[in-house]
């Protein structure tokens, strides 16, 4: 490599006439891989028995998001009632959307039991 002329060092800089000599810098340091809360891998388990229609909703995202600041971000009771709140509404709402019939409900239960009475009644 040819020597860099006076000119070079004035204009270029000491440095950019040896652009190419120089050593690459060291790439960051590679963060690890997250850990999921136990709230963000139950609020994953819910999603993951839900359509994928449901489950690639605005509302799931923002559920895991919830999730995600339930386990990780350091807040006042007050404020982790009102997320977890909000997060049980979101699983709600999405539970609702969900097809499928519904069952375990003291109305099932109810209705049930009145259907088998008038059934035995003949009516």
């Amino acid at each position: 490599m040819p020597e860099p002329s006076e000119l070079d060092r004035l204009v270029l800089g000491p440095d950019a006439a040896f652009a190419e000599a120089r050593p690459e810098p060291d790439p960051p340091p590679k963060t690890p891989p997250r850990r999921k809360g136990k709230i963000e891998l139950a609020v994953g388990r819910d999603l993951r028995a839900m359509p994928t229609a449901l489950r690639a909703s605005a509302l799931a995202a923002s559920a895991l998001d919830l999730a995600r600041d339930l386990d990780e971000t350091e807040m006042t009771p007050r404020d982790k009632a009102g997320i977890a709140r909000e997060l049980r509404m979101h699983m709600n709402d999405l539970a609702a959307q969900a097809p499928g019939e519904r069952k375990g409900d003291s109305t099932d239960e109810v209705r049930e039991r009145r259907e088998r009475r008038l059934a035995a009644t003949g009516e």
